[in-house]
């Protein structure tokens, strides 16, 4: 979980029966998309299979209400729950009864989700997890328990997660491990503890037997490119993405018992991780590697046919295997491309037909979207950045736009093909948008992730050097360029400001650090036994040989260096990027009576979930780099900020007139 302390976050097949109609009316691709389009909450998101095959479970927004509905795959709906958190949504699971769905809910962004149980015959909602204010999250299920999952929870020491196993039905809880030293524990389908992870002091990590013997040591520089999945039913041979000894992270599996290391699949062009398992026995059936964009790799014959017949009816639009029914015979299948809404199917596989769902956006489809085009542009010092370009809805060839550098989270994420409502507003507002994998981006090879420790001045290059290609290439104007990501991708958007302060025209940042030594001073207590990651990629604030560089690289210390206006938004409840991170900030270009807006949002955390905060989110940003980048914007109506808890801070004369 350490690894993503700074992140925040198709088209319909004739040959399935299900074009859209020609009679449906379209837009032309100067018509303004409205906000309520792109970002209102989609008609059904969320899509899960039940372990059963015969029922989906998705969240449906109707106006501002959002209900959880359980439906048959032939259509008929069988019952529908009210939402009362908006964090219920995203991390949601069955349980193998397939009568019950295990949802987290936090309180207001704070991180601290308990596990509720809906019994949807009944419609009863239990918490599982009433420790107080401790974390808990769903380890392991089991076809053999179906009434039992294994969950972790650190209400006895908040650095580290206990296992309990808990009674989904009766809610008796019973403690099967006391963790004080890993941070991963491995369990078989029998909820039998048959491996454990832990992070050294240099960062190295090792797998150990359940009685501390040593199964594999995994170098730092190999560790932020490597992933423990799960075990194989019966055996213990644990799979897990590995570079050892090469520069891609490899698909294998890790023998338990003898040591060995299987290589089951391998690519020269990224990193290879497991897409999809056998439902019953857990053995890996797909891989994928994703450099440009995402190639499927079938570890069996079954899946082969399989992935040939839904190629044969997607052509080339990119698709994932949703979920897959215990038995095997029913798969939820989604197709996603960057100029469509996310399309959803169920393929019977016995029959080997497949039948479309629904569209999660339907009224998305009537306007004119862009594509978006995938980059290779090169570092100054060699690296090749992949990077996405998507062009302002009114862009001429050999006629430079305005531009927004979007800079994702993380740093260990990564940007991928898709459709994107950001790049999708912002395009038909009137600016060409650029998604950057910089150094540290996670999917490139253990060279290119490793290559941000202490080097996060790089990382800044990284993205001018990005920016100077589409200047260069007359996509972008010089003189309106735009910078703006949420988390890291706010610091990243704070650093140009400071560190280039004549580059960019203006900046948005959303949830982003301002000073890396209050920052890392100040994280959840259960992410202190991995910190070394962050202290080899910007130091420890408790060295004092690493303070200049921790200073060196955070945007406080240049504060008088910014020129160009800033529009900053945070989350009051924050537990990664606290709110003295903005607040700091703020305050210093206050103080210089420089350009600033600040937008609090007491009811949200690392991000924002809740609808009407979203919406109101949206619409300052855009009115923002309307007033300093030169697009268009949607009128802002007061009616649509009604149940935003947004409060201006700083800059009402910037965001409302």
């Amino acid at each position: 979980m350490l690894k993503y302390l700074l992140s925040c976050s198709l088209v319909l097949s004739s040959l399935c029966g299900c074009e859209l109609s020609q009679d449906v009316m379209k837009f032309d691709k100067d018509t303004l998309i409205p906000r309520e389009v792109l970002f209102a909450k989609p008609d059904k998101f969320c899509v899960r299979l039940s372990p059963d095959g015969k029922n989906i479970s998705y969240f449906a927004r109707s106006e501002s209400e959002v209900t959880l509905c359980i439906e048959t795959i032939d259509g008929k709906l069988v019952r529908k729950f009210p939402v009362t958190s908006a964090r219920e949504m995203y991390h949601y699971c069955w349980a193998y009864t397939g009568n019950h769905i295990l949802l987290p809910e936090d309180n207001q962004g704070d991180e601290n989700e308990h596990i509720l149980c809906l019994n949807i015959k009944t419609g009863e909602k239990k918490n599982l997890t009433p420790f107080g204010k401790s974390k808990s999250f769903v380890l392991g299920r089991s076809l053999r328990f179906p009434n039992e999952i294994l969950v972790c929870n650190n209400k006895r020491n908040a650095q580290w997660f206990d296992v309990y196993k808990i009674n989904i039905e009766t809610g008796k809880s019973e403690k099967v491990f006391e963790n004080n030293a890993y941070t991963r524990m491995i369990f078989n389908e029998n909820f039998e503890l048959k491996a454990l992870m832990r992070v050294l002091s240099n960062g190295d990590e090792e797998i150990l037997t359940v009685d501390g013997k040593l199964v594999l040591r995994i170098p730092f520089e190999d560790a932020g490119v490597s992933e423990a999945y799960h075990l194989k039913k019966g055996e213990n041979l644990l799979y897990a993405s590995l570079s050892m000894g090469k520069d891609k992270g490899s698909l294998v599996s890790i023998n338990i018992d003898t040591k060995e290391i299987k290589t089951l699949c391998d690519s020269d062009e990224s990193d290879v991780y497991l897409s999809s398992c056998d439902p019953k026995t857990f053995e890996p059936q797909l891989a994928e590697v994703n450099y440009l964009r995402k190639k499927d790799v079938p570890l069996s014959d079954k899946i082969s046919e399989n992935l040939n017949i839904l190629r044969g009816k997607f052509g080339e639009k990119e698709f994932y295997i949703q979920g897959r029914s215990v038995d095997d015979s029913n798969w939820l299948v989604v197709t996603q491309e960057s100029d469509e809404s996310v399309k959803y199917y169920f393929f019977n596989n016995k029959t080997k037909d497949l039948r479309f769902l629904f569209s999660n956006q339907p009224a998305l489809d009537k306007y004119p979207l862009k594509k978006m085009e995938p980059l290779v542009i090169k570092s100054r010092d060699g690296l090749d950045l992949v990077c996405y370009l998507t062009k302002a809805n009114n862009f001429k060839e050999g006629v430079p736009a305005p531009l927004v550098a979007y800079i994702h989270g993380g740093p260990m994420a990564r940007d991928a093909y898709g459709f994107d409502k950001m790049a999708q507003l912002l395009s038909n507002r009137g600016y060409s948008v650029l998604q950057i994998n910089y150094r540290g981006s996670t999917g490139f090879g253990k060279k290119f992730f490793n290559a941000i420790n202490k080097n996060l001045e790089a990382v800044r290059n990284d993205i001018i050097d990005a920016v100077q290609w589409t200047i260069d290439h007359n996509i972008a104007d010089k003189n309106k360029v735009a910078i703006m990501g949420g988390s890291f991708g706010g610091y990243s958007t704070l650093a140009g400001l400071a560190f280039t302060p004549d580059f960019f025209c203006c900046g948005v940042d959303v949830v982003g650090p301002s000073n890396f030594i209050t920052l890392l001073s100040s994280v959840p207590e259960y992410w202190k036994p991995g910190m070394v990651t962050w202290y080899k990629i910007a130091g420890n604030p408790d060295a004092k040989e690493d303070i200049p560089y921790l200073k060196s690289i955070s945007p406080l210390f240049k504060k008088d260096q910014i020129k160009k206006p800033l529009l900053v938004l945070q989350g009051a409840n924050d537990p990664r990027v606290a709110k003295v991170e903005s607040d700091q900030i703020v305050q210093a270009l206050r103080e210089k009576k420089h350009p600033v807006a600040y937008v609090l949002y007491p009811d949200e955390g690392h991000g924002f979930h809740r609808e009407p905060n979203i919406k109101s989110y949206i619409a300052f940003t855009e009115k923002f780099l309307a007033k300093f980048l030169g697009g268009r914007y949607e009128t802002l109506n007061k009616d649509e900020l009604k149940g935003s808890s947004h409060e201006i801070l700083e800059g009402k004369e910037i965001l409302e007139n």
